[in-house]
């Protein structure tokens, strides 16, 4: 693990992945429970849910040609630069107190579709970066920074949630999304 983390570029990424998941984690809890206050119903908590995997079905057949046809930091960049965008336009609604349910199941599906083109990408880029040898030990750690991401954010996002308001989750979680791009940005 120790080789591991003395690869500067290796350290990049697993940084900006912790960062990005701890915005993406409570990026979700906090558009769930805002969705369950708007509208009282389960139903529409169950379609924020469905709407997550839908873009998994339909990408994921075809996102391995794509893939291997692009430079893989760069496209990492774009995806990080493309989800803290649509997320900012949330946001911005959201804290002018005028965002819906429609927009934040749309948010949702982009945003989704970005990390089921993101996950394969990185994994790609991680194999890329690190030699046969210790490709598991990195991706193993690379597995146990977004479990870390998401664990922190479960244990604040009702904090932030309570104090900033849906409009400030989805700022930290843009927010995110630009240091985990300035890190990918020192990845070479």
């Amino acid at each position: 693990m120790r080789a591991i983390l003395q690869k500067r570029a290796l350290r990049w990424v697993f940084t900006a992945n912790v960062i990005s998941m701890l915005g993406s984690g409570m990026n979700s809890a906090a558009v769930a429970w805002y969705i369950l206050q708007a509208t009282h119903s389960e139903m529409a908590l169950g379609t924020f849910a469905v709407l997550q995997t839908i873009p998994a079905m339909l990408m994921l057949p075809f996102t391995g040609v794509f893939i291997d046809r692009e430079d893989r930091r760069r496209l990492v960049m774009t995806l990080d630069a493309a989800r803290a965008l649509v997320i900012l336009l949330v946001c911005l609604l959201a804290f002018a107190g005028k965002v819906k349910v429609w927009e934040l199941y749309l948010m949702n599906t982009l945003v989704a579709a970005g990390f089921w083109m993101f996950w394969p990408t990185i994994t790609a880029l991680i194999q890329e970066l690190t030699p046969g040898e210790e490709f598991v030990h990195a991706n193993t750690f690379l597995l146990a920074g977004i479990q870390g991401g998401w664990l922190i954010a479960g244990s604040i996002v009702g904090f932030a949630y309570n104090h900033i308001g849906l409009g400030g989750v989805l700022l930290i979680d843009c927010s995110t999304y630009l240091v985990s791009f300035l890190c990918y940005f020192a990845v070479r």
